[in-house]
């Protein structure tokens, strides 16, 4: 069941959808600068790789980990052929193309994550207090899903990105930041990864060497091969129980 709220915008019974379409709009098109880190429009190209790397972060949560349908983290290393042409900086025919392209193509994922998450989204005609599915604003709702538990994962993920992205003070550091990616991703860290690092002395200088652009962008490498994985696992297998109300009160069970 849909209707049009006040702005012209179809909106269903089941503000959680809602809320999901919203948030894949602003993915594709929109962008979302309340975000830290803001969320650049896939359309209009990326400006760095640090906003390549966190969209995609951005987009396992918003497409429940199938963003890796269309691209797979391999896909946006550097020097990759489809990551270069996904830079704003691209503005030949070949790149505008790929960039439509690569937008329509996620509309797809984007669909199948609705689809998916449609199971467990349910009407929501009026609940005790009398509110309705008319008193959830899908433009100002923060958490994605309208779960506080995707909330949460979003922004320890982003965190654990600009954490990295930033190097290490030392190798004690190094050692409390993986211990802090059991949160990010849903304890998908894979099995000695912290003893990975630290038997490879190149990852492990570039990780505390907070001032080259080699280090930074080996960084970012290691960004993608190894905490990309990891963080769309934990997109698919989060299991958020609580869900938010129009007075931004959260809830158990799955109920909109």
């Amino acid at each position: 069941m849909s209707k049009s709220d006040d702005s012209g915008q179809t909106r269903t019974t089941r503000p959680a959808l809602d809320v999901l379409d919203r948030d894949q709009d602003r993915l594709l098109y929109a962008g979302d600068t309340r975000r830290n880190p803001a969320v650049e429009p896939l359309a209009d190209g990326f400006s760095t790789y640090w906003s390549a790397l966190t969209w995609y972060q951005a987009a396992g949560i918003r497409t429940l980990g199938h963003v890796e349908r269309v691209i797979e983290p391999k896909e946006i290393m550097p020097l990759s052929t489809i990551l270069e042409y996904l830079f704003a900086t691209d503005d030949s025919p070949e790149g505008r193309y790929v960039r439509m392209r690569t937008v329509e193509e996620l509309n797809d994922a984007c669909d199948l994550a609705y689809k998916q998450f449609r199971e467990r989204a349910n009407e929501r005609v009026e609940n005790e207090e009398g509110d309705s599915w008319k008193d959830v604003d899908p433009d100002s709702e923060r958490n994605p899903l309208m779960r506080p538990a995707f909330r949460r994962l979003d922004r320890s993920q982003a965190g654990a990105l600009i954490a990295l992205w930033d190097g290490f003070e030392d190798r004690r550091a190094v050692g409390r930041w993986v211990r802090s990616l059991a949160a990010p991703t849903n304890g998908e860290t894979p099995d000695g990864f912290l003893n990975e690092i630290v038997s490879s002395p190149p990852l492990l200088e570039a990780l505390l060497d907070r001032e080259s652009r080699d280090a930074k962008m080996t960084r970012y490498r290691f960004a993608v091969g190894a905490l990309l994985p990891p963080f769309l696992s934990a997109a698919r297998t989060l299991n958020g129980g609580e869900r938010t109300d129009s007075s931004g009160k959260t809830h158990e069970a799955w109920n909109s």
